[in-house]
């Protein structure tokens, strides 16, 4: 289960976690940085585990990314963001990171003394033989006929009333994708511009993109979107530092529904104050093809 938090209060969680993974996806306009790698935060916000009992010790959000281990027991989380602050909060099920390996096995307790056998009961007396019943009426039965595959299908409410019938097929699985070839510019400002797409036919799809946004050295918003031109299936914004060569990896996941035709989806992302930036096609630091910036759909139903 993810929870995506902003501002403060207390989120129930599913019993028996063995770990939280916790993602910043917007940062405060005022916060710290330390000189960890990777790099730690200061004043991004304060979590609280809790449980029957009541809260533990407040911990800070101090990285983009960091697992927070469950002790056994642990129901609900207190979390308190600050300046404009938003995380997602994804649960991992499993053991506790804080649980050690089981005990050896005890000693096997002492065989306990043979109890004593208790008295025979008298053997009761035989029972007279009954008489034969009459023979019932055949009865109806499985339906004649069908094939292969076939399965047995109620026709009506009536009883016995069936026929072999042939199921009806699920629906085919599919999938889609798509990748930069280049570099896509994000200009002018406040303009989305579109990246990788992908045409899909009728039926439930999950859609899972990522974008490697690059403000080629200038402090902005950058604001991505997930869509169809008019349907929104998600969006999500990034505040950049303006750190040369430091490009930010930006998620996004949404379900599309189609009834029908084959609509266009796609990623597209805007950045804000006229300054220059850009989708990368590749990672600029031991980069593996153009795969940086990607759209990828699979049918669900």
């Amino acid at each position: 289960m993810t929870y995506t938090l902003s501002g403060s209060g207390i989120q129930a969680l599913t019993p028996g976690m063995g770990a939280l993974h916790v993602h910043i996806d917007t940062m405060p306009v005022n916060h710290g940085m330390g000189r960890a790698d990777p790099a730690n935060y200061f004043d991004v916000g304060l979590l609280r585990l809790g449980d029957d009992n009541g809260f533990y010790p407040a911990r800070p959000i101090d990285a983009d990314d960091m697992t927070v281990p469950l002790p056994t027991g642990i129901t609900q989380l207190g979390y308190s963001l600050f300046g404009g602050a938003i995380i997602d909060v994804d649960e991992i099920s499993g053991p506790s990171p804080w649980q050690g390996p089981p005990g050896a096995t005890g000693a096997t307790g002492a065989t306990g003394p043979t109890g004593a056998a208790g008295a025979a009961g008298a053997t009761g007396p035989t029972g007279a033989t009954g008489a034969t019943g009459a023979t019932g009426a055949a009865g109806p039965g499985v339906p004649v006929g069908g094939s292969i595959h076939q399965v047995l299908t109620k026709l009506s409410s009536t009883n016995y009333d069936t026929d072999w019938e042939t199921p009806s097929s699920g629906f085919a699985p599919a999938s889609a994708s798509a990748q930069l070839g280049s570099d896509v510019s994000v200009t002018p400002a406040n303009t989305f511009v579109d990246g990788p797409s992908v045409v899909l036919a009728a039926g439930t799809w999950l859609l899972m993109a990522s974008v490697l946004y690059d403000d080629q050295g200038n402090v902005l918003h950058g604001t991505a979107k997930l869509w169809d031109g008019a349907t929104v299936a998600a969006s999500t914004e990034i505040r950049t530092f303006g750190t040369t060569g430091n490009p930010y990896p930006i998620p996004l996941v949404g379900i599309a529904i189609i009834a029908s035709g084959t609509p266009t989806w796609k990623v597209s992302m805007a950045g804000s104050g006229g300054a220059p930036s850009r989708m990368l096609a590749a990672a600029p630091h031991n980069g593996v093809g153009n795969n940086a910036t990607t759209l990828v759909a699979v049918r669900i139903a």
